[in-house]
């Protein structure tokens, strides 16, 4: 499976009327980038697309979803098969058990909103080297000891 890189935002869907702590905040951004580490390892873009999706999800306590994933209105027109791919890449990923470490904070990651962007696939960028720096390379490795 390839692994690629997607843009992931994180949300936290807080139903708290004051606003967060820069703690809070932090630990926020802990937790969306252990769910985009864990995500990104399932997430398999439709080649060739171009939308933006976004995806709430639903934990339970555990780490594991409460409920399917729901698509949320689209980001750009036509997510459909990125949003499709994102529900599948969550569902194959989850459960998410790096989450138990924040259970004291359970009410910020109780409900997440996922945006998934394959526009930002990184993976298939060339390699900053060029055929210069390839026959340097071949020719230091292909000297015979002395």
């Amino acid at each position: 499976m390839r692994a690629s890189v997607f843009a992931l935002s994180f949300a936290i869907l807080l139903a708290l009327s004051g606003g967060v702590s820069r703690a809070d905040v932090a630990l926020q951004r802990d937790i969306g980038a252990y769910l985009m580490r864990a995500i990104q390892v399932c997430w398999i873009p439709p080649a060739g697309t171009h939308g933006v999706a976004r995806v709430k999800i639903s934990l339970n306590k555990d780490g594991s979803l409460a409920g399917p994933p729901r698509i949320l209105s689209p980001v750009t027109p036509s997510p459909d098969e990125v949003a499709e791919a994102a529900v599948r890449a969550i569902r194959r990923c989850a459960p998410f058990p790096g989450l138990t470490s924040y259970a004291d904070h359970y009410d910020l990651w109780r409900d997440v909103v996922l945006t998934f962007n394959p526009a930002e696939d990184t993976s298939q960028k060339p390699l900053g080297i060029d055929a210069k720096d390839l026959e340097k390379l071949l020719e230091k490795y292909s000297k015979k000891p002395d």
